[in-house]
């Protein structure tokens, strides 16, 4: 047999395996009642509009984003897949046959042409040559490329079929595609690149070429073959995570280690699990002898605190420290703990070195390093990792954080009681998770004791006098940030307040304060590790984990001014014991937001989740929660990490 006949009869063979892949994929179909055949772009531009069209390049194009026909004569002679469904005898499979034969012989050079239309291609003139190259696996073919978009409007899929307009211009490249407004965007800025960077052909060929080991190895790892999250998305959460100029240059072992890392925290997030929220310290189910035996039998546990400023200059860092010294000092030698304070090296660097010098938990203390301990946990698996954060959904560290609100609301009630006139001020940092439940805890407290005084809002993070706002506002008592009990033999003389009253002579003096006792928190934080609280919590899922822990732990509390009359010193020392016994709840109760909405009938018990991710204020609050774009530029990074909105921690 010569060989143009074995070439023949091989060519034959694969058009049949392509009809029985394009009849199995039609018979599928409509076994669940779904359209067999090809999208036609005639028929879903029929009911509309478009706004012109556009000539863009000759270039390569990802064959799997081919999706249809521009007409419908040629729907009959192929499933939606691509594969035919003509039998063998017809006109159709010979040429389909040749085709396939060129291919095999010469490569098929001749262009295609394509529609393309909100990121998707449809076929002119071509579809013979689709249908041999998608058989034969190939993830690209040349084609030239003609756009039509569609009239503007604030559909999600119209804002993004626009970006990629514009990303196209900059990129020359169909290689990612986004159906979601902002993801080109987010693609330049991960990659390095200013907003109305164009690129270059080698930064365009860099980017085909680690895309290409990126989308083959996360396909290949994800257990739906990267159907559900397409690899696009996964890029996205990838570079979020890690330096993209790594990413070419990553040996395969190294990246699949990351993408595993990686699948987890996606999968976690497709599932729209909730994060597992533990309100109080794990209590520990050994037995007495149990933890005797291994009180005597483990070793030390080993802790490094990071520190993202220095504790001797930083108010934040400082409790912090103070903290830590009190755990060291209450364990004993069951912890040994040593600090890293993030300077010439970076925090990546610096929780490295941590790991390299023995540390088997590490307490990243800010939340603006909670990407740096991400990447650090992605990398040491049986790495315990901490972050001072509230409730961020992430599988690969736990965060933790205080039900700060209910010392909020205890401070609320104190400043009503001494209200006498004027409005009562309120300074809030940051518009993230946690913030409006404190603001609106307080203004409840307010409520109880001085059911008409209005709370003014204002926020450090936006505005650069904060304080001076309130004051033109006749606040006559003014709420601060919440202070640290710092566990030194200075005395509370020593110690700040943070809510503060005008005195008739024009002065603020301190009442009282929220307390942070970062103390009493790492030791609870670290028994829970020692006893096998952390392995046993959530021990049959792989959810993400948040620590966060109110009054009734001691983990906060409320310092009292020696100055407050005695009948207010008496209701707050009630307040606070019913608080810690659990008799208050402050947001069950009548409560309306700004827009009138009626937010609780008075029966209803809020979840964890609900408070934390509270983003709304009450009707007596005067003020509103800004966004990320209207702060101070330097609140925005931690503003956006953990935004009450999840579309502003993407950007």
């Amino acid at each position: 047999m010569s060989e143009s006949t074995l070439k023949r009869e091989a060519a034959i063979a694969n058009y049949m395996l392509a009809l029985r892949e394009g009849k199995k994929y039609y018979d599928a179909c409509v076994s669940k009642g779904k359209y067999p055949y090809m999208q036609v772009l005639e028929e879903i531009l029929s009911s509309k509009s478009v706004t012109g069209q556009f000539a863009v390049a000759t270039l390569e194009i990802p064959i799997d984003r081919i999706v249809g026909s521009v007409a419908r004569g040629r729907i009959a002679a192929f499933a939606g897949n691509f594969m035919p469904l003509l039998s063998r005898d017809s006109e159709f499979a010979e040429k389909w046959i040749s085709l396939i034969e060129a291919h095999e012989s010469e490569g098929i050079n001749d262009p295609i042409t394509v529609i393309e239309y909100m990121g998707l291609f449809y076929v002119q003139e071509g579809h013979k040559r689709v249908s041999v190259m998608r058989f034969e696996k190939m993830p690209t073919i040349r084609a030239s490329v003609f756009r039509l978009l569609p009239p503007w409007s604030e559909d999600e899929r119209v804002r993004a079929a626009y970006e990629l307009h514009e990303f196209f211009k900059l990129s020359g490249t169909y290689r990612v595609f986004y159906d979601k407004p902002g993801r080109y965007r987010l693609l330049q800025k991960y990659m390095g690149f200013e907003p109305d960077h164009v690129w270059t052909t080698e930064e365009r060929q860099h980017f085909h070429a680690a895309f290409w080991d990126f989308r083959e190895a996360y396909k290949k790892l994800s257990p739906d073959g990267g159907e559900k999250i397409s690899p696009d998305e996964a890029l996205l959460a990838y570079l979020k995570l890690y330096d993209y100029k790594e990413l070419a240059l990553l040996a395969p072992a190294e990246l699949n280690s990351r993408i595993v890392a990686l699948i987890k925290q996606l999968n976690f997030v497709m599932n729209d699990e909730p994060v597992a929220v533990s309100t109080q310290p794990e209590a520990s189910d050994k037995t007495v002898f149990e933890r005797l035996w291994e009180g005597i039998s483990r070793p030390t546990l080993r802790a490094a605190f990071i520190y993202a400023s220095d504790p001797e200059t930083s108010v934040w860092s400082g409790g912090h420290k103070a903290g830590q010294a009190y755990l060291e000092k209450k364990l004993g030698d069951r912890v040994k703990t040593k600090s890293y304070v993030v300077g010439e090296l970076s925090a990546d660097e610096t929780m490295q070195q941590a790991v390299r010098d023995g540390a088997q938990l590490v307490v990243a203390t800010a939340p603006t390093l909670l990407t740096a301990a991400r990447r650090l946990a992605a990398a040491n698996k049986n790495l315990k990792v901490l972050v001072c954060a509230l409730s961020v959904p992430y599988v690969d560290v736990r965060t933790y954080y205080c039900r700060m609100y209910e010392a909020k609301f205890l401070t609320g009630a104190i400043a009503g009681s001494l209200w006498t006139g004027g409005s009562i001020g309120y300074i809030a940092r940051y518009p993230i998770l946690g913030e409006p439940a404190s603001i609106n805890a307080f203004a409840l407290g307010v409520r109880m004791t001085a059911p008409f005084a209005p709370v003014e809002l204002s926020w450090s993070s936006q505005s650069e006098d904060p304080w001076g706002d309130l004051i033109k506002k006749r606040a006559r008592i003014i709420s601060l940030f919440e202070t640290t009990l710092c566990h030194t033999p200075l005395g509370d003389e020593f110690l700040p307040m943070s809510t503060v009253m005008m005195q008739p002579s024009g002065e603020f003096e301190p009442i009282a304060s929220a307390c942070w006792d970062w103390g009493e928190m790492y030791v609870q934080l670290i028994e829970t590790v020692l006893n096998g609280g952390w392995d046993s919590y959530k021990a049959d899922s792989d959810g993400a984990v948040s620590y966060w822990w109110g009054m009734d732990s001691g983990a906060i509390d409320i310092r009292l001014s020696d100055k407050l009359p005695g009948g207010v010193k008496q209701l707050a020392s009630i307040l606070r014991q019913d608080m810690k016994d659990g008799q208050i709840k402050p947001f069950t109760c009548f409560m309306r937001d700004q827009a009138g909405n009626v937010r609780n009938d008075g029966k209803r018990l809020f979840t964890a989740e609900e408070l934390m991710r509270m983003d709304w204020l009450i009707d007596s609050v005067h003020g509103n929660i800004p966004t990320a774009d209207e702060l101070l530029p330097m609140s925005q990074e931690t503003t956006r990490l953990l935004s009450l909105n999840p579309e502003e921690q993407k950007k």
